[in-house]
């Protein structure tokens, strides 16, 4: 399992023009966890299979419960971490890249649309591979 330093990763407001797409990012996330916070790590394993990603080692504190990595092109790789700090605070799904990105000149709105696209399809595998009875968000999701 790969090793991952987060403080080799970056954030949205890292890419040009990030800080307009931050609070899309978060709040796209947000309805996102009501499905992907129900995933533990031993499912997100048959989910990273199905998608073709990896668990990888990333703690960000010790209310990390999972992270995944995709890779959709040679210099571009979105993380995917589940941090859990119910029952005091709500539970978060961040998005977090490798600094590379930034050497390719990918903008913020094209990281950010990865990041709503990867985290779909993280449902979409999530809903044809475990024999959970997962929430719908929408027609398709």
């Amino acid at each position: 399992m790969e090793r991952v330093e987060p403080g080799s990763l970056i954030d949205i407001r890292s890419f040009e023009g990030g800080q307009a797409h931050h609070r899309f990012v978060e709040e796209s996330l947000k309805q996102r966890l009501a499905v992907i916070g129900l995933l533990n790590r031993g499912d997100m394993v048959k989910v990273a299979e199905a998608l073709g990603a990896a668990l990888v080692d990333l703690k960000i504190d010790d209310a990390t419960e999972w992270a995944i990595k995709f890779s959709p092109f040679k210099g571009l790789s979105l993380y995917f971490i589940l941090q859990k700090y119910s029952p005091e605070f709500e539970d978060k799904l961040l998005v977090l890249y490798g600094k590379e990105a930034l050497e390719l000149g990918v903008p913020a709105e094209d990281a950010s649309d990865f990041a709503i696209l990867y985290a779909n399809a993280i449902i979409y595998a999530a809903k044809k591979v475990l024999n959970k009875q997962l929430p719908r968000l929408s027609r398709y999701l």
